[in-house]
């Protein structure tokens, strides 16, 4: 049997405006079902990692539905974080 480690590499580019009523509800709300001690930084982290396992077309939960390439979905709660394009743009390298 082989075992090999692979390092993935890759960036999430989010925009958000966090004075926008969409964050702030997503936020209040990631922070009621969540972390009651959680950020702005601490649910971004957390989109990033949902949209990097499940990609876009998911609820978030505790937060909501993400954009998409400047769509903003249609099903609710949206929660006025957007992910760019290229999300999934990563690179696998084998470490020996």
């Amino acid at each position: 049997m082989a075992k090999r480690i692979i390092e993935v590499n890759g960036q999430i580019e989010i925009w958000y405006d966090k004075n926008s009523p969409e964050f702030k509800d997503a936020l209040e709300s990631y922070q009621e079902a969540i972390d009651k001690t959680a950020d702005e930084i601490d649910m971004i982290k957390q989109v990033a990692y949902h949209v990097n396992k499940y990609g876009t077309d998911m609820m978030v939960e505790g937060v909501g539905y993400i954009g998409y390439n400047g769509r903003i979905p249609k099903e609710k709660p949206y929660s006025g974080i957007m992910i760019s394009e290229d999300y999934d743009e990563f690179t696998f390298d084998v470490i020996d």
